[in-house]
């Protein structure tokens, strides 16, 4: 299938071509002509003016972030004490409680003879997988020998 020819860009040059860069390389150059007129126009401040100006830029910085880090402090010394949890309410301290694994008496794979601490043991090996520890019966160690 034949493509189309290239529309002409900006200058009258196909796009994609060198007259391209010739074209944005003007409209550039352009540009950066008209930036420094419009900076000549500019009356900049003498050096008193800008010295006092200055200042006020400083002071002004200094008496904002002095009311936004007390405001900080503020905010953070009534959060504290709701964050903490030492408001009204008194919490005991959580103690573990340790029951017995009900699925290890009633496995079907253990039998009434084994002791369920050997099957926690196997299960609880470093080195057993995930899926091992899941079921005993499918760890080799879980189930009794006969």
């Amino acid at each position: 299938m034949a493509r189309a020819p290239a529309r002409p860009g900006p200058g009258g040059f196909a796009a994609g071509g060198s007259g391209a860069r010739v074209g944005r390389r003007r409209r550039l150059v352009a540009y950066f002509q008209e930036v420094w007129e419009e900076l000549r126009k500019v009356i900049w401040p003498k050096w008193p003016e800008l010295s006092r100006m200055t200042w006020v830029v400083v002071a002004t910085v200094i008496v904002f972030g002095l009311l936004i880090g007390g405001a900080d402090y503020l905010f953070a010394g009534m959060a504290s004490p709701i964050i903490s949890g030492s408001g009204t309410t008194q919490t005991q301290p959580l103690t573990p409680v340790t029951t017995p694994n009900p699925g290890a008496a009633a496995s079907p794979s253990t039998s009434p003879g084994a002791s369920p601490s050997a099957s926690a043991s196997a299960s609880a090996s470093p080195g057993a997988s995930p899926s091992a520890s899941a079921s005993p019966a499918a760890s080799p160690s879980a189930t009794p020998s006969p």
